[in-house]
């Protein structure tokens, strides 16, 4: 399994905050991710998604995930 990355670290990468991740996933706008005991981590595989969908660049509209998945047409 890959390793877990915790929100801040994950926002900091992107360049985003915390609590805009969060806010994306309540939205249903991003993924649910998964938890722990310890609270929100992701994998490596979930930033490439999120960057992919364009979080962090500041569009003004998301990729939907099945867009990003679904590749070039």
């Amino acid at each position: 399994m890959e390793g877990k990355l915790r929100i801040s670290y994950v926002a900091n990468q992107l360049d985003v905050t915390p609590h805009y991740l969060r806010m994306l996933e309540w939205e249903g706008r991003i993924p649910k991710v998964n938890y722990d005991r310890v609270g929100r981590f992701y994998t490596e595989s979930d930033v490439k998604l999120l960057r992919a969908m364009g979080v962090g660049t500041h569009p003004q509209k998301l990729r939907r995930v099945e867009d990003v998945l679904e590749g070039p047409q």
